[in-house]
């Protein structure tokens, strides 16, 4: 076990899940949230704090051949996920923009090099945006997720409207947001991304609209454990 405070990435939402009876455990340089939630809850429906993990944005008219050329799977698909090779996802949000997100064994080691690779010397219509500090990242999963956003987004999301890997950039709990149906071995899954800066009223908002439908704070670990089976 650790603090968050021993390491350079932690979550904005620390002291809120400390009170829902989170530990710590390092990954990397990375302070993770355990002990919270189990499969049969997640399965149900969980709220997943991810955002000490890594990702990364690109922008720019050339985003997407710069983004094959550096082997990402992805095609010039607006509002379509991608996963890749080491369990990531691309997130295309348009011709120009794209978001990276890391597996959820943490290993930002791929998005580090995407980035590092860029230069401005390279005369590439793209550049890259460092997503860890603008988006807070979040998962709901479980059957009732669905339910979950029926009380606070506009859009459709039940499971058979939005399919696995589809992208909606719209509004949640009165805040824009990207949520992407990303399944996880076999449990429906959203990620969603927000402005980092609200993440506490965020995570507020989310607990309290799961509240009638039985709902857990759910920790990494739990999500790994659904990935793997």
């Amino acid at each position: 076990m650790t603090t968050p405070d021993l390491h350079l990435r932690r979550s904005p939402l620390r002291s809120a899940l400390l009170k829902a009876g989170a530990k710590w455990e390092a990954l990397g340089d990375i302070a993770v949230s355990a002990g919270l939630g189990n499969e049969e809850a997640a399965r149900h429906l969980a709220i997943t704090d991810l955002s000490p993990l890594p990702r990364l944005g690109f922008k720019g008219r050339e985003t997407i051949p710069a983004m094959q050329k550096r082997g990402v799977t992805l095609e010039p698909t607006p509002n379509r996920a991608f996963r890749q090779p080491d369990g990531g996802l691309c997130l295309v949000l348009a011709a120009s923009e794209v978001i990276l997100l890391s597996p959820l064994g943490g290993d930002g080691g791929r998005l580090k090099e995407l980035h590092d690779s860029w230069s401005l010397e390279a005369g590439e219509r793209t550049y890259p945006l460092l997503r860890n500090d603008s988006h807070a990242w979040f998962a709901i999963t479980g059957a009732k997720a669905s339910d979950l956003f029926a009380k606070i987004c506009g859009v459709d999301l039940r499971l058979s409207r939005f399919p696995d890997l589809s992208i909606a950039q719209t509004s949640v709990a009165k805040l824009s947001a990207i949520v992407t149906r990303a399944d996880i071995g076999g449990t429906p899954a959203f990620h969603i991304l927000a402005d980092s800066a609200s993440s506490l009223y965020f995570f507020d908002c989310l607990i309290d609209a799961a509240q009638e439908f039985g709902s857990s704070v759910a920790c990494l670990d739990v999500l790994r454990s659904l990935e793997s089976g």
